[in-house]
């Protein structure tokens, strides 16, 4: 069982689409020394207590239940100061794992990801690392992973895949819960994927309920949401989007008034006509004129 490389202290998986899951066990003056990794790391303490250690100096004191997320490259390592041993499962996965998980439907384990390991979102930008304490909550996924991992039954891949979801939802709702300061980073995730949607599919029909459902809210929370990040209801912006859309291929295509109304999500010529008056102060075909004029 190759599980991964360890070279010049960096470790790297076998497998890109691996998902690996470890127990480690550390005792005094046996500790796992500092090294970094080009995948995400979830540790999980099962048992004892010790100093988690990170490079540039940061160190925290970690005990059973405590759960620490660790980004792509940030050199750690784990000490006991127990007499017994401190016991800790390590989730090993690159992010490309999950993007089974995510269709153009639905967005919800991409806000999860986001809010959990961009460190741009955190709100302590400071630390290179969250942990939760109390996670208690997790273990018995982490638990079923380990046993589905290291006992290799047919599918356990799958399982795993969908055990790593149901572990990454687990930790996002318990940091959203209160233990964690990530409210402005979840609402910054929802907002960015919406208009990462509108921009992909600006042509299709886009409703404020489709949006919503996307990140799995209701109307009314995702239009809060949304416009208190960005400044505009969600259909304000995509209104904005496709005129300025519109706009820019009447300015530089051959593309009539309605080929270009069609090709940025509108049928209703009327409707489109005064949307479009009403922003530029001009009709389509006028403001198409004018610029090839000039």
């Amino acid at each position: 069982m190759s599980d991964f490389q360890f070279k010049d202290n960096v470790l790297s998986l076998s497998k890109k689409n691996e998902i690996i899951i470890q127990k480690c066990k550390c005792t005094v003056g046996r500790d796992v020394e500092l090294h970094s990794h080009r995948f995400i790391e979830i540790a999980y303490i099962a048992s004892g207590s010790g100093i988690h250690d990170i490079g540039d100096g940061y160190s925290s004191k970690i005990e059973k239940g405590d759960l620490i997320l660790l980004n792509s490259n940030v050199s750690h390592g784990f000490k006991s100061e127990d007499v017994g041993q401190l016991v800790v499962y390590n989730c090993i996965f690159d992010p490309s794992v999950l993007r089974f998980a995510i269709n153009k439907s639905d967005d919800f384990i991409n806000i999860v990801y986001s809010c959990l390991f961009d460190n741009e979102k955190q709100n302590s930008v400071s630390k290179p690392y969250i942990i939760l304490n109390d996670a208690g909550a997790v273990f018995p996924v982490i638990n079923e992973m380990y046993t589905e991992y290291t006992e290799r039954p047919n599918g356990f891949e799958k399982i795993n895949e969908a055990n790593l979801i149901r572990l990454l939802v687990s930790i996002f709702r318990l940091q959203m819960s209160g233990r964690e300061n990530g409210g402005g980073a979840y609402r910054h995730a929802i907002a960015e994927s919406a208009v990462r949607y509108m921009n992909d599919y600006y042509n299709e029909k886009i409703t404020c309920e489709m949006l919503a459902s996307r990140a799995y809210l209701s109307t009314g929370y995702f239009h809060r949401i949304f416009k208190s990040v960005t400044g505009e209801a969600p259909i304000e912006y995509l209104q904005k989007l496709r005129l300025q859309k519109a706009a820019d291929m009447l300015t530089n295509s051959s593309s009539t008034v309605r080929q270009t109304a069609a090709a940025v999500g509108y049928s209703d010529m009327k409707h489109f006509y005064k949307i479009f008056y009403k922003k530029f102060g001009q009709t389509p075909k006028q403001y198409q004129d004018r610029e090839n004029i000039e």
